[in-house]
């Protein structure tokens, strides 16, 4: 398995070639700095999962698309071998598990979130939906200015192309599954 950044520096470079984008063009797209754009595709630098977010969007790719080596078929999916993006600042761990294909429009995602921490999501792409599914534990989300309290067992489906937030009230860390849906274009 590929060094994360590697990955991530390989993709980002490949993708934005593919669809003709100087990193002048993919900045004004994604609202990230050219400056790091170029850091990130020479490998220099640890992007956040906010970051990632905002370049998939500019990309117009699945999150996924950033992380993955390669695509197979079928695949077992196991968790230590999961590509994870460690947000510290926000207390936020996301890991990889199913990427999004041309041909199915969704991908999923393990979150964890340490306790007393708020993630602020950026939006996903308009027309973009988010399902998150929480086990155990308490979890808040806000989304069009109103906010979701989630216990275990719950779930919740919202537009993901606006600004939204995750926030973690107890003293555990809580874990929870997230889809995001990719509308056609």
């Amino acid at each position: 398995m590929q060094n994360l950044t590697q990955t991530i520096s390989k993709n980002l470079a490949k993708l934005r070639l593919q669809n003709r984008l100087s990193l002048d063009k993919l900045s004004e797209r994604s609202g990230v700095s050219k400056g790091m754009l170029s850091q990130i595709e020479r490998g220099e630098s640890n992007p956040t999962v906010n970051t990632l977010w905002k370049i998939a969007t500019g990309l117009r790719v699945s999150f996924n698309d950033l992380l993955q080596e390669d695509s197979q078929e079928i695949e077992l999916v196991r968790h230590a071998s999961c590509p994870l993006i460690n947000d510290t600042a926000n207390g936020l761990s996301l890991f990889s598990l199913f990427p999004f294909k041309s041909d199915k429009p969704f991908e999923v995602f393990t979150a964890k979130l340490q306790p007393q921490c708020t993630h602020f999501a950026s939006p996903h792409a308009v027309g973009s939906e988010e399902y998150v599914l929480l086990s155990q534990g308490a979890l808040y989300i806000h989304v069009n200015n109103t906010d979701y309290k989630l216990q275990g067992g719950d779930a919740l489906r919202f537009p993901a192309g606006q600004p939204h937030h995750y926030h973690n009230p107890g003293l555990q860390e809580v874990s929870f599954h997230c889809m995001l849906y990719h509308a056609c274009s």
